[in-house]
């Protein structure tokens, strides 16, 4: 199967209707993942399909799911999951990448070249200089972030199979993802935000 067609049909298990600058703009991710990937460790999942539904089909049901955001931070972004697709996606939302690893970072800063919306900055999360209405985590440990978000973004949102730890954010709603895998997506209020986290589908252009 080739990576277009796995994308069209993660997508559309997804829930979110894509156009075709969209859809380009993952592709174009895509293929500089794989080539980057031949020399240095971005992700170990590659193959088309999987790579399609685990990497950009998440990002998208987060998009799905989350409501219209001023700005996120993707908090160790790595290969740019879930942060680039998700700012495909939302073409008006900024949105950074924050990622320590110096390899990774110049990885993301050439994927982010014809993302006009992302911002990488190649900190550790204690020293990003920055705020957010989200925070987006994925292959992070919550309870070693967390507290370094408080009081800097409104909400985190984390795709991950346990329930995040109690503390500053909460209380955690989870949704599971299309999939039926026991990955679930959390999302909580910070302290000065406590309240439900409102549904939206959106379609992008």
């Amino acid at each position: 199967m080739t990576f277009e067609r796995a994308l069209a049909d993660a997508l559309r298990e997804a829930g979110v209707a894509a156009g075709p600058a969209a859809l380009a703009a993952m592709r174009s991710h895509y293929e500089l993942l794989r080539k980057w990937g031949r020399r240095i460790n971005l992700t170990t999942v590659l193959d088309p399909a999987l790579a399609a539904r685990r990497h950009y089909g998440e990002a998208a049901f987060l998009h799905r799911e989350l409501p219209q955001a001023a700005s996120a931070v993707d908090v160790g972004s790595g290969a740019g999951f879930p942060g680039i697709p998700f700012a495909i996606l939302r073409p008006d939302t900024p949105v950074t990448l924050v990622e320590s690893s110096h390899k990774k970072a110049a990885f993301l800063m050439e994927a982010a070249r014809r993302i006009p919306n992302v911002r990488v900055q190649s900190v550790r999360l204690r020293d990003w200089d920055g705020s957010a209405d989200w925070a987006l985590l994925r292959a992070v440990s919550p309870a070693r972030v967390l507290g370094d978000l408080k009081g800097r973004v409104g909400h985190v949102a984390i795709l991950g199979t346990r329930r995040p730890p109690a503390g500053p954010f909460g209380p955690w709603q989870g949704r599971p993802l299309p999939w039926g895998r026991s990955l679930r997506l959390w999302t909580a209020p910070g302290p000065a935000s406590r309240g439900g986290v409102p549904r939206e589908t959106s379609r992008v252009r």
